[in-house]
């Protein structure tokens, strides 16, 4: 994998190429930000770099020895650790190695893909997942192998803070005294939960959320989305580009989504019971996974509104535009003093559906709510 495989953060690619060049390659190094910031794959492609026989000043060259076994996922010195659970075809104690096969398939298909989704390919997405004792003392027998290229040894642990404690221990003494020539790379969404004695022993490297443009050029270009529904998706996804992706798979379904809300909020301000009822029939027959997907959308929109009142936006109603509802004058209505009570409708909401809740009662009290909600003035 590389660098120019992986969509945005052009500065941190460049000071991760500065690293190398500069001879400052940390034996022990944690990229860390938000779910869905590619910070796996940028690890992937550093250590890639860092193995290339004839790498330039921007990449790995893509064609030496070293990079088609990257490519391949085949290159003997690269050893992935992941959060695993018990299958039906595996042991009592499942470790990395046992999924490989699945691993190398999911990470060359998808490449940016969250924890649930990992499990959700196993068909584990059920169980607690974790990264066990055991697997800190396989990686300790294959970092004492010889290395097969006789350049670095990686280790790549994503998701690290699902490590219990034994394996951390295990790991922190891996850390302090770690065999030559070998690099850790710990891919980590929430680092506060590894233990201090960790994160202190690493370079930290902060892979921030993406921006919003980074991720509809993405979906538009790759995934084939039309520039309209890559917008929205890359809106709804805050900097997430692998919520991105599957908010991409209901992109069809956007444009009945902001029907269904100006619909709600026209009626809503007018306090209409009848019309408040009438969508609550209509909407209420949505499937479940879709109503709270709608409530998503509701929830977005409403920030977007908000901001739209002290920020100028880009595209502010490129969906909206389509069914002549103007977002722009509805944003006055969303204002410091209600804002944050019309979240909490929507949020309530979701929450209830998500409990499996009845979905009329639910969506006829937060009707009644947002009817007087939006009427605050600011």
């Amino acid at each position: 994998m590389q660098f120019k495989d992986i969509v945005g953060h052009e500065k941190l690619k460049t000071k991760l190429l500065q690293s190398v060049a500069m001879g400052r390659v940390s034996h022990a190094q944690l990229f860390h930000g938000p779910e869905g910031n590619g910070a796996l794959p940028l690890a992937i492609a550093y250590a890639q770099y860092i193995s290339c026989a004839n790498r330039t000043e921007n990449d790995s060259c893509g064609t030496c020895p070293s990079c088609r076994q990257f490519n391949s996922f085949n290159y003997p010195d690269l050893h992935f650790v992941y959060p695993v659970a018990k299958t039906a075809q595996t042991k009592d104690k499942p470790k990395s190695l046992d999924f490989i096969k699945e691993w190398t398939q999911l990470v060359q298909d998808e490449r940016y893909f969250s924890l649930f989704r990992w499990l959700e390919y196993l068909g584990i997405e059920n169980k607690q997942a974790q990264i066990g004792v055991h697997e800190s003392a396989e990686i300790l027998n294959q970092l004492n192998l010889k290395s097969y290229s006789g350049g670095y040894k990686f280790v790549i642990i994503w998701m690290p803070e699902r490590m219990n404690n034994s394996a951390s221990n295990k790991l922190l003494k891996i850390i302090e005294e770690p065999p030559v020539k070998t690099l850790f790379l710990l891919v980590s969404e929430n680092p506060d939960q590894l233990l201090q004695t960790i994160t202190s022993r690493c370079q930290k490297v902060l892979v921030t959320k993406y921006k919003e443009s980074d991720i509809a050029t993405y979906l538009v270009e790759h995934e084939g989305l039309d520039i309209t529904n890559a917008r929205v998706a890359a809106k709804l996804a805050d900097g997430n580009i692998s919520q991105a992706l599957d908010l991409a798979k209901r992109a069809e379904a956007y444009k009945g989504y902001a029907i269904h809300f100006s619909s709600w909020v026209r009626a809503c301000f007018k306090a209409d019971l009848h019309q408040i009822l009438s969508w609550v029939e209509e909407v209420s027959r949505l499937e479940r996974e879709k109503l709270k997907d709608f409530l998503h959308f509701c929830g977005s929109t409403l920030r977007e509104s908000f901001g739209l009142n002290y920020l100028v936006s880009d595209h502010p109603n490129s969906i909206f535009s389509e069914i002549k509802f103007e977002l722009e004058k509805f944003a006055p209505f969303v204002n410091s003093r209600n804002g944050h009570v019309l979240l909490e409708i929507i949020d309530g909401a979701s929450y209830d559906i998500s409990r499996n809740g009845n979905p009329k009662v639910i969506l006829t009290d937060s009707s009644l709510k947002m009817a007087r909600t939006l009427r605050i003035k600011s």
